[in-house]
């Protein structure tokens, strides 16, 4: 083969091999591209929750009506009380929710309402239910890791006493309690609805006052106290994210097309010196192990040359005659010989050569244009 033809066949092989190192790395781009949008979608498909604890508490004096025997306007909380001395109460409530972590935005809701309530000592039964709003309902929104809510209500004792007293006196009856509630209502929401954040149920603080009697104290109810493991929806899953699956499929869809279209193209552009690396490569992957390579020549004198179909004969021989498979290339690298050399003088030769793939291509293509 002339020197230019070399040459060409050199160049041909070169442009072949860049061009399949550009479907390549299209091919990788693609399938990061439907990496990254898989990872996106699923990143924001999926629901996030933060955890909160919540506490509460109430603190409240019992003002006075100007008397004889008390020297201050009012007593303090944890006390007992005279009923006719009390002019009116404030109370003062506590709430603080924390979050383990920071939230995008959240809602919050609460409200201070007084409850009247008259029941039966004996069944439990309500006889008379009385609600006073005191607070109306405030909204807010919020992205702080700690939310604190203070609110001081004035309770007007002797307006909700009078009434009961005035209830009992009317309908002449008796074997009856009679209780004022002065309730703090917390509702932590979703940020994605209106729900409630945990169990769809309002924390409750509150302030029992006992009513109708001549003395009396109070007591605080909480329905948070060691109320934790509560959470907050920060964010659920859009259908927007439907179009992130959708780029993912796609830049699959296309690195599969360019996959069987680097394959069609390596099957027809195929020259004599990428078939020659392939059946080198083949050879060497799979018996490497029984090939010893030797570098520059090797000295035929004095042998006889057998040359031999396939490389599966060599491996034959040589565990017939136990001798090693010997591998020589050219410079070039255009050309290969597997030798074994035997004690009886007989060289045992399979070659690979790009002269020879390309005449064989030749004559190939020559036949299939006669055939058509």
């Amino acid at each position: 083969m002339k020197k230019s033809e070399v040459e060409k066949m050199f160049a041909e092989d070169t442009k072949r091999k860049k061009s399949i190192l550009t479907y390549l790395g299209m091919i990788i781009l693609f399938v990061g591209f439907s990496c990254l949008f898989f990872y996106t979608y699923n990143a924001l498909n999926q629901t996030k929750y933060v955890n909160y604890t919540e506490n509460s508490d109430v603190d409240y004096k019992v003002y006075l009506k100007d008397n004889t025997f008390y020297e201050n306007e009012f007593i303090e909380k944890d006390e007992q009380y005279i009923s006719d001395l009390i002019d009116y109460i404030t109370a003062t409530f506590h709430y603080k929710l924390t979050l383990e972590k920071p939230a995008t935005t959240y809602r919050y809701t609460y409200r201070v309402e007084a409850n009247v309530v008259v029941k039966d000592k004996t069944t439990f039964k309500n006889l008379y239910n009385y609600d006073d709003v005191l607070i109306t309902k405030v909204d807010k929104v919020t992205d702080e890791t700690t939310t604190e809510i203070t609110e001081q209500v004035n309770i007007n004792y002797n307006k909700y006493n009078d009434l009961i007293k005035d209830f009992i006196r009317t309908y002449d009856i008796d074997n009856v309690t009679s209780t004022l509630t002065v309730n703090l209502y917390v509702d932590i929401l979703n940020n994605c609805n209106d729900k409630s954040a945990a169990t769809g149920n309002e924390s409750v603080t509150s302030l029992v006052i006992p009513l109708t009697n001549k003395t009396m104290g109070m007591d605080i109810t909480n329905s948070i106290i060691d109320n934790e493991g509560n959470s907050i929806l920060c964010s659920e899953p859009s259908k927007a994210n439907i179009l992130f699956l959708l780029s993912s499929i796609v830049s699959l869809f296309i690195a599969g097309i360019l996959v069987v279209r680097t394959v069609i193209f390596m099957e027809t552009t195929k020259t004599a010196k990428s078939i020659y690396e392939r059946e080198l490569k083949k050879i060497l992957g799979n018996y490497g192990a029984y090939i010893q390579r030797v570098n520059g020549t090797f000295d035929l004198s004095g042998y006889k040359s057998l040359r031999i179909d396939s490389f599966t004969d060599m491996l034959e021989i040589r565990d017939t005659i136990n001798q090693p498979i010997l591998m020589i290339e050219n410079a070039k690298k255009t050309g290969v010989y597997f030798i074994i050399p035997s004690t009886n003088k007989i060289l045992y030769t399979y070659g690979i050569k790009v002269v020879d793939i390309q005449r064989d291509l030749e004559k190939k293509e020559k036949e299939e244009e006669n055939h058509l």
